[in-house]
């Protein structure tokens, strides 16, 4: 595998949105240069991250496997330690299928100390291959902006894809890259204290709580005849 120049982070789980915001960040990344995807996560999402990449033209997926939940700045240290690991010099991140991935633009900008430029809804690269230099077209409000963007830089897209009725079921991962934790120079324990604390619902509330709740609004308020 030739050293990818660009890494595109998708995340510690399926788009929550369409697949196309996926399809729209790596066909953009297959248009600038040697691009390779990264995920973390269980194997049913490295695997379908693995197949949108190789179908959009990358490399593949640098797929890390993990059952830690973690908040955003937890899978930004995961992300930022997989981007030196590959040596890539740019960034793309799948910014609008999940809420999360916004957020980690600059959590993962700020790890690498690159620079960060997010809301990007067009970009190409301005240069041949091998090119550290993008021109980018950024939403901000009702503007749209115009900018000159060079690496190192991580950028936050929000391109679509081509519309889809279905995606073929994932092909088996057979060129995925497998990458772990320890090797990536990060302890699962350490790590695990930026993990999500578990949803709970709220306590049942007893009998005779809620009959009291019941009688409540039939009683007058003390102090008043």
């Amino acid at each position: 595998m030739n050293r990818p120049t660009i890494a595109v982070w998708l995340g510690s789980a399926p788009p929550a949105r369409s697949i196309r915001w996926l399809d729209g960040v790596l066909g953009t990344a297959a248009k600038l240069g040697a691009a390779i995807a990264i995920a973390a996560g269980d194997q049913s999402w490295l695997e379908l991250a693995n197949d949108r990449a190789v179908r959009a033209g990358l490399a593949g997926l640098a797929g890390v496997a993990t059952d830690l939940r973690l908040d955003y700045l937890g899978w930004a240290q995961v992300a930022a330690a997989a981007v030196r690991a590959l040596g890539a010099t740019t960034v793309l991140v799948d910014e609008a299928s999940r809420p999360e991935r916004a957020a980690e633009v600059a959590a993962i900008a700020e790890l690498l100390d690159a620079a960060q430029i997010t809301r990007i809804v067009a970009l190409t690269a301005d240069g041949g291959p091998g090119v550290t230099v993008f021109r980018a077209s950024r939403i901000a409000g009702a503007e749209r902006q115009a900018l000159l963007v060079r690496a190192p830089v991580v950028i936050g897209v929000r391109i679509a894809g081509p519309a889809l009725e279905d995606y073929p079921t994932p092909l088996p991962p057979a060129g995925m890259r497998r990458l772990d934790l320890p090797a990536l120079g990060l302890d699962p324990v350490v790590l695990a204290h930026r993990a999500l604390p578990p949803r709970t619902g709220a306590a049942p509330r007893g009998t005779i709580e809620r009959v009291a709740d019941q009688l409540a609004v039939h009683l007058a308020p003390r102090g008043r005849p």
